[in-house]
């Protein structure tokens, strides 16, 4: 064993890839991820949590923005009903979204607050008022439920609301205004005398 190692010994300049005692060339690895928690365990304690998340960790809340920047903040308030694990989560962020009428960016906030049990599956009885969650509530990954509740929190279209400026209805206006008699088109203008003949 020990003269196996040995001979491995002069093999750095010819396997790695870099020479000396230097890193590898190789990228750096990624952050790990948010831990999981015990959300029976906490509940039984009546725990409440606080976090900020990163919206740019959100691979798919991401790509619905027009620049995944800033952050998300949640509570998450846990305790029993009916021997079950529920949590009341609030989440809020500032989110750059895309206007769908003038492609510009529009600013909105994302709120949501939910009333969620945390079962291990869909036959559990679940608290009135509470929406179930089917997870391993041993290991809950609040990470994604912070994010599921912020794509929910999206508007359906986003666009700039009426006492904000909205390029497409800035020029569309300006152009009614200026072009008026010369732009306006009467398609039926000449059924009557068409309905003459």
């Amino acid at each position: 064993m020990s003269d196996q190692c040995l001979k491995n010994k002069d093999l750095r300049g010819k396997f790695f890839d870099t020479l000396g005692n230097g890193h590898y060339d190789t990228a750096p690895m990624s952050r790990p991820g948010d831990p999981l928690l015990d959300a029976e365990r906490l509940a039984t304690a009546g725990t409440v949590i606080e976090r900020e998340f990163r919206i740019a960790d959100f691979a798919r809340l991401a790509d619905r923005l027009a620049r995944p920047e800033g952050t998300a903040t949640a509570r998450f308030a846990l305790s029993r009903i009916e021997g079950v694990a529920v949590g009341e989560l609030s989440v809020r962020a500032n989110a750059e979204l895309t206007c769908q009428r003038c492609l510009a960016p529009v600013r909105r906030v994302l709120e949501s607050e939910s009333r969620l049990a945390l079962v291990a599956s869909d036959e559990v009885p679940v608290p009135a008022d509470h929406e179930a969650v089917t997870c391993d509530p041993q290991r809950l990954d609040l990470a994604a439920l912070v994010e599921d509740e912020l794509l929910l929190a999206l508007p359906l279209i986003a666009r700039h609301a009426d006492g904000e400026a909205c390029a497409l209805a800035d020029t569309a206006a300006a152009e009614v205004k200026s072009d008026e008699p010369a732009t306006m088109r009467r398609p039926f203008a000449g059924l009557k005398e068409l309905l003459k003949n």
